[in-house]
């Protein structure tokens, strides 16, 4: 599960990651009062799981009523690698001196979770030459290794006192939410040298999350899925016009790719699993 930014940073806020105020609407009558809230300036974000939303225009710095107007509802349109906005998050401004890339990924093939940080931020970690690459374990990072990350990029005292807390919590969360990747991009140092993360990203491993309610509320599910879901088996809606139904995910597998050899396009898959019954559950694809 790919949560989207102001998740993230819901999360980041309750581990005390310092996030900048902001608030989040799907309405402009909503974005409206959230305006008035939080004040002139401030960035308007598209909020949607995919990268590259400010070379695609879908975030904007607004300065007043007027802009405002013209800028939500263009926004609120936006459509960026086929996905579209999902919600509008407005953020205050921050003063920044210098941007950092910060992230902790779920290293499958050396079983352990990778710190990444570089002293560029604000730009794809793939494009940046210089950056620190740290294997720190399945457990928390301790202090003396971020200590060392810390210096490694340059920081020193009030930055450096202060990249030590916020990569300790972000471990701390990506542990406690059993995340593949918790990333801060950019993570950005502002005038009085203090932190704050202005991006953040999260991938939950959704094979975890029976063990966490508390992140249901960040799941996109429609009704029928969430049915299916409750009544044990798993279900996945596409776009098509043909019901599958299959018990295993190999026959289920199978069956998609003959569908799609002979033109059919499929509305969904149910895999109720190889010792159910598949006569009860064809129901609720009716």
């Amino acid at each position: 599960m790919r949560l989207l930014e102001y998740q993230a940073k819901a999360l980041f806020a309750d581990y005390k990651i310092p996030i900048p105020q902001g608030l989040t609407s799907v309405t402009i009558e909503q974005g409206r009062k959230d305006a008035e809230k939080l004040g002139f300036p401030f960035v308007i974000k598209a909020q949607m799981a995919v990268g590259g939303r400010g070379k695609a225009g879908a975030i904007q710095k607004c300065h007043n009523a007027d802009e405002f107007e013209l800028k939500y509802p263009e926004i609120m349109q936006k459509v960026v690698k086929g996905e579209k906005t999902k919600a509008i998050l407005l953020e205050k401004m921050a003063d920044i001196k210098k941007e950092l890339y910060l992230s902790l990924f779920l290293n499958r093939s050396k079983r352990c979770y990778t710190v990444i940080s570089s002293a560029e931020g604000g730009v794809e970690i793939e494009s940046v030459k210089n950056q620190i690459i740290h294997e720190v374990g399945l457990g928390n990072v301790d202090t003396k290794t971020a200590e060392e990350i810390g210096k490694e990029m340059g920081l020193k005292d009030k930055a450096l006192t202060q990249f030590v807390d916020i990569l300790q919590k972000l471990s701390k969360v990506t542990v406690e939410k059993e995340a593949e990747l918790a990333e801060i991009n950019p993570l950005a140092i502002l005038k009085d040298d203090s932190l704050v993360a202005l991006d953040g990203k999260m991938i939950i491993d959704d094979n975890s999350m029976f063990r966490h309610d508390e992140l249901r509320k960040f799941q996109e599910v429609s009704e029928l899925e969430e049915r299916a879901e409750k009544s044990g088996f798993s279900l996945v809606e596409l776009d098509g016009n043909i019901a599958v139904v299959g018990n295993g995910a190999g026959l289920v597998m199978s069956t998609l790719d003959m569908l799609s050899d002979n033109g059919g396009k499929p509305a969904c898959f149910l895999d109720v699993g190889a010792e159910q019954q598949l006569i009860p559950y064809t129901k609720l694809l009716l």
